[in-house]
């Protein structure tokens, strides 16, 4: 059982920032919980299918880009309360219409996390 629950872990991300990009697609998580430490980011599904982390970085707040693949202990990504990180996949765009997310994140604080995301993209 995970130490937060998930209706909380829900409310990490921002509402309608799923989009499609130039590259692929991107979506926002805002930390309105309490400071964390992402030690490593173990998997994200798209309608039940894993993105490869090659595929993947993470954008903070801040600007600074991180590849999915090199966050771990020895190369935490700090996510203070209040602040936004935003996933970037380079891969097809998402087809029009509702998608069911799921990102699994380490943290220094609380172990694994698994973040639902559902939201839509526009027609």
């Amino acid at each position: 059982m995970p130490a937060v629950p998930s209706f909380m872990l829900k409310k990490l991300y921002v509402r309608g920032s799923l989009k499609n990009t130039a590259a692929g697609f991107e979506l926002t998580l805002k930390n309105i919980l309490a400071p964390g430490t992402i030690i490593g980011l173990n998997s994200l599904k798209v309608d039940g299918r894993e993105v490869a982390l090659e595929n993947i970085r993470v954008l903070s707040g801040s600007g600074t880009a991180v590849a999915a693949k090199v966050v771990s202990p020895q190369s935490p990504v700090a996510f203070p309360l209040n602040s936004t990180a935003t996933i970037q996949v380079v891969g097809e765009p998402l087809a029009a219409g509702p998608h069911d997310i799921l990102i699994a994140v380490n943290t220094r604080e609380v172990g694994l996390l698994e973040i639902p995301v559902a939201d839509s993209i526009a027609a």
